[in-house]
């Protein structure tokens, strides 16, 4: 007939083979497209399964100053805010970065926990005499995996500091070390690298407990101190590789004056076999994602449009005394050696974490 518009149509979406739905899946960096991706039909929810996520890459989780359950979080992927219920974090004080689980703290109680903030899954680790942990390490996946948890911190009356390992299995802590201990230190392969205030780094094997090395501090002009008499010094696994990443800064300082030297422990050197730092300019494809008590690294490969060889990190800006702290995202260019600022909203600081549906 004449004039009669053609009729649309459709398309039965569920019927695409599983095959490919399950490369679609696989190509999504951040969780909430995931999820998304879940709730159009039964057929592409059971392509997409939660105990085979795709790799994602990391949210920033917002510190907050009150201790009531909502969380919010900072999408790279999208630039977006995500606002998570969590009743389980009311009260308690959230410690990261990590995997999967964030730590938790009550101050009040002591207690210990470990927490997804998406599914708000808590689980109570058993009684360590501690005070304000920070995590080291908190494997991808230490409920469902044998994963370990190594974090460090003060007693609980503050006389000395305390490295302890969580293992799933034994389902108890050990105490490894009883010492002075530091924010930013790494857990890696059974051995714990710690900042000592000499700039030294102590290497710890928790199976025997005993330090195995004592490493010297790079020599003093690569770390560049006279253009920035302040700083924080990360150690960081990436890629097998022990970094250590100094953070050159100041709350005066400009955000393009931000800038890092990174050195890679060698510890077969042929220094007269003594284990040193070896200064480079690259870290390949790996990037770094670090918060004000420490930092873990990520391939780009598994992340279209991101590039490798690239720090993201907090910059604190100056402040009042009286007002907390403010701070900016911000990506480091190794290469470039040159730093941009993100158009993240959430300005009170925080930690990363890799968000996860399990």
């Amino acid at each position: 007939m004449a004039g009669t518009l053609p009729v649309a149509r459709t398309h039965d979406w569920s019927g695409l083979p599983s095959e490919l739905l399950q490369i679609i899946a696989r190509k999504l960096p951040d969780i909430s497209d995931f999820v998304n991706f879940r709730a159009v039909c039964t057929t592409w929810r059971s392509s997409a399964l939660v105990s085979n996520p795709p790799p994602q890459l990391p949210w920033f989780l917002q510190r907050r100053y009150s201790l009531q359950g909502d969380l919010s979080f900072y999408s790279l992927f999208s630039g977006k805010i995500h606002t998570v219920p969590s009743p389980n974090s009311s009260g308690n004080w959230l410690k990261g970065p990590a995997h999967d689980y964030i730590l938790l703290y009550n101050a009040t109680s002591y207690e210990i926990s470990l927490l997804n903030p998406l599914t708000d899954r808590k689980v109570v680790l058993p009684f360590l005499d501690i005070a304000g942990p920070c995590p080291v390490r908190i494997g991808p996946d230490p409920i469902h995996s044998e994963e370990c948890v190594v974090l460090s911190g003060n007693s609980s009356d503050f006389k000395t500091g305390i490295l302890a390992l969580y293992q799933p299995v034994e389902r108890d802590w050990v105490v490894i070390e009883e010492c002075s201990l530091h924010n930013r230190d790494a857990y890696y392969n059974g051995m714990y690298f710690v900042n000592e205030e000499t700039g030294a780094t102590k290497v710890i094997n928790v199976v025997t407990r005993k330090v195995v090395h004592i490493v010297l501090p790079p020599p003093e002009d690569d770390n560049d101190c006279h253009h920035s008499p302040r700083g924080m010094t990360y150690l960081v696994q990436s890629a097998g590789d022990i970094l250590r990443v100094f953070l050159h800064d100041d709350e005066l300082l400009q955000v393009k004056d931000s800038h890092f030297h990174i050195h890679r422990l060698d510890l077969a050197s042929e220094n007269g076999g003594k284990p040193c730092w070896v200064k480079i300019s690259s870290i390949g494809d790996q990037i770094l994602f670090l918060d004000q008590d420490s930092g873990f690294s990520l391939s780009c490969k598994d992340f279209s449009g991101f590039r490798g060889n690239s720090i993201y990190f907090l910059k604190l800006q100056s402040q009042d005394i009286y007002e907390p702290p403010f701070y900016f995202l911000c990506r480091y260019d190794i290469e470039q050696a040159r730093t941009e600022l993100l158009a993240c909203p959430l300005s009170n600081g925080g930690t990363w974490i890799v968000p996860s549906l399990r």
